[in-house]
């Protein structure tokens, strides 16, 4: 798959607008959207003319960062570089949905690295506003705040990102042909492996009584053994959730009255 200067050009202007350090007009839930794999499978395959394959990609490795969380401000992986240059070298390089979440576990790690190097470099931004502050020049605090982190951030992950993407894609495709078979089926069970990583996470942090791994299982049920899809799925998961809702409801209630008729 062939690339365009003006592709590689949307890829990165997408993958600044997504990172959560862009004080961009359209706020903070509009940048952690766009930092979602799952949508930025979908920009990246849209701009790259294959949507479904993107959008293929983009929910594989959406699996692997369910439960990708920010702890003291450190994180994991960066996700702007997880949703975008590496989803579009997989694209790229026809790579498999496999082996695109063990190539964005990769990027994604060295993106957290040059985020928290983005951090210290804008600590001389911070020192500046505190002068400026003291000295009572209120416009250049405004503008260092809020004008020169935002550059700094578009000249490292737009730079990057169009540099990778534009000329990763000449080398994609023959670096992994040249890749042992042995490596690529260890990438392809890693890969597989990743994304139950993701989900036991997030039902660590989401299941807040154990009981409740029972629906989880019913979901199992549903698609491996029933066959239903995702919006079947869904829809009764949404339904078990109205019924167990509906008795632990009217429990509640019954316990409740019972007190004060023991009080009257």
């Amino acid at each position: 798959m062939e690339i365009t200067l003006f592709q590689a050009f949307l890829i990165g202007v997408f993958c600044w607008l997504a990172s959560i350090e862009n004080c961009q007009p359209f706020g903070i839930l509009f940048s952690s959207t766009l930092a979602k794999p799952l949508v930025g499978g979908a920009i990246v395959g849209l701009i790259l003319g294959d949507v479904k394959t993107g959008v293929i990609i983009g929910a594989a490795v959406q699996a692997m960062y369910l439960g990708n969380v920010l702890i003291g401000g450190v994180a994991t992986a960066d996700m702007t570089f997880v949703a975008y240059p590496s989803i579009a070298l997989a694209m790229l390089a026809g790579a498999d949905a496999e082996v695109a979440i063990t190539l964005a576990a990769t990027i994604g790690v060295l993106g957290a690295a040059l985020f928290t190097a983005y951090e210290v470099l804008c600590s001389v931004f911070y020192q500046a506003g505190d002068k400026a502050i003291a000295d009572r020049n209120y416009k250049r605090m405004r503008l260092i705040y809020t004008v020169f982190p935002p550059i700094l951030s578009f000249a490292i992950r737009f730079t990057i990102t169009f540099v990778i993407v534009l000329l990763g894609s000449n080398y994609a495709s023959g670096l992994l042909a040249a890749i042992p078979d042995m490596v690529l089926r260890i990438m392809g069970v890693l890969g597989g492996i990743l994304p139950a990583v993701g989900i036991s996470i997030l039902l660590t942090y989401s299941m807040k009584d154990f009981k409740f791994i029972v629906f989880f299982f019913i979901g199992i049920l549903c698609v491996t053994f029933m066959g239903f899809n995702m919006v079947a799925t869904a829809v009764a998961g949404s339904c078990l959730a109205v019924m167990y809702y509906m008795f632990t409801y009217h429990k509640g209630q019954e316990i409740q009255d019972d007190g004060e008729e023991e009080l009257l």
